[in-house]
């Protein structure tokens, strides 16, 4: 979930050939992590592949053209708001390759994006009218005057709520059809304006509690029955056309099998907060397990997922940055999105070449590891420190030469074949 008036600005730059022993004291669980193996390596291409996020109105005005295009350079995805199209073509000479997709929230209106001074759209009186671009799949005073029903209301109150922790977002009857065509047609009509990649769709809910309990769906399985239908509903229209979609689940480490159910009707599912909810790892053991599975299942069905790791917040460390790439290279099969971090800053001299994997993720004692033509991923997700072998010379960022690492608890390391050159 990201506010308009926030700034979550997902641009984090990438060095593969970082290596470290990375020491965190974090919550975790213990025993013995299992993560299905990746269906195999679908392209030469380089494995990590990046995507970013902006919302935040004032932060997009205050960036240059010049640092717009090493943003488009450094990425395979940028996410923005509708009303910031003009950006598309400054993007898209930068870099042809570079994906610009819109955001839609799929559950929620504001009442902010209308066209009187400052925005509000108060109580929608005569001649109050909607932005012509909005941030969710339709205006806020169209429904409260066309189709009020549509507002939820709260299970106490009877009234309709707005997001708890989001003021202005008012939640919206995601599960009525009548919503979800309405809803296609608007967004659709806005990507073949503007020629948007594709739509990052937010606030797939899964909990009856995420924002406010509705009174239509007071409870967990209810929230997710009318989820899927949504999912089901939007995204195969979209897919019709021509248009993928991405859709930002909350909470699904929770309901074990939501993950791979809901993977069906969908181009695919973003992780919000892969391993990391903080500026440190939050995820090890069975709970490292169960995100890596998430990365597993998208690889063998050939999904596009997006994995963000930690807070959206410039400080997440180092430790959390590398753990959430070494975790991710073990399964993804280079369809797969990342992200780390409040990533606005433009990285320096990104390293992400470590060509093809020679087979998949491999358990030695308490590490895990995938061994790739120029280099090896390598991740402790257990609560001891461990050692492993790297059965020859690597080299970490400073080209220092290692032939072996020792992680501690929640920790991973990437290392660059000597061949491949170091990188940092």
């Amino acid at each position: 979930m990201v506010k308009r008036s926030n700034f979550f600005a997902m641009r984090w730059w990438i060095a593969p050939a970082m290596l470290a022993a990375l020491i965190i004291v974090a919550p975790g669980l213990a025993g013995s992590p299992q993560t299905p193996a990746a269906s195999g390596w679908v392209t030469n291409a380089a494995p990590i592949r990046t995507f970013s996020l902006w919302q935040d109105e004032s932060a997009v005005r205050a960036t240059s053209k010049v640092r717009w295009a090493a943003i488009a350079r450094h990425n395979s995805v940028i996410v923005l708001n509708s009303w910031d199209y003009w950006l598309i073509p400054l993007l898209k000479r930068a870099n042809p390759q570079v994906q610009v997709w819109m955001y839609k929230d799929l559950s929620g209106i504001r009442s902010d994006d209308c066209t009187s001074a400052g925005g509000g759209c108060g109580s929608c009186l005569h001649g109050v009218m909607d932005s012509k671009y909005l941030s969710s799949g339709m205006g806020y005073c169209w429904v409260r005057r066309y189709r009020p029903g549509w507002l939820l209301t709260a299970a106490g109150t009877k009234r309709p709520f707005e997001f708890r922790g989001y003021p202005r977002i008012w939640e919206t009857d995601y599960g009525n059809r009548a919503y979800q065509r309405r809803w296609i047609r608007n967004v659709l009509a806005d990507v073949r304006a503007r020629g948007w990649d594709g739509v990052r769709i937010d606030n797939a809910l899964t909990t009856a509690n995420a924002y406010g309990v509705a009174a239509k769906y007071p409870t967990d399985a209810a929230v997710q029955a009318a989820t899927y239908s949504a999912l089901r509903t939007i995204s195969g229209a979209l897919h019709r056309v021509g248009i993928p979609a991405v859709f930002n689940v909350g909470y699904v480490t929770r309901f074990p099998g939501l993950w791979n159910r809901w993977l069906t009707p969908v181009d695919g599912l973003e992780q919000e907060f892969y391993l990391s909810h903080s500026q440190q790892p939050n995820a090890l053991g069975h709970a490292w397990g169960a995100y890596q599975a998430e990365v597993a299942a998208c690889a063998a069905r050939h999904k596009t997922c997006w994995f963000h790791s930690g807070s959206y917040s410039p400080t997440v460390s180092a430790r959390t940055r590398v753990y959430a790439l070494a975790s991710f290279l073990l399964a993804t099969d280079g369809r797969q999105l990342l992200a780390v971090g409040d990533t606005a800053h433009t990285p320096r001299a990104p390293c992400r070449q470590l060509g093809r994997p020679a087979g998949p993720a491999r358990r030695t004692g308490r590490v895990w590891q995938r061994r790739f033509t120029g280099g090896i991923a390598v991740v402790n997700p257990g609560r001891f420190p461990a050692s492993v072998s790297l059965g020859g010379t690597y080299l970490d960022r400073r080209r220092a030469a290692e032939s072996a690492v020792t992680l501690n608890p929640a920790s991973g390391a990437v290392v660059a074949a000597p061949h491949h050159g170091a990188c940092g």
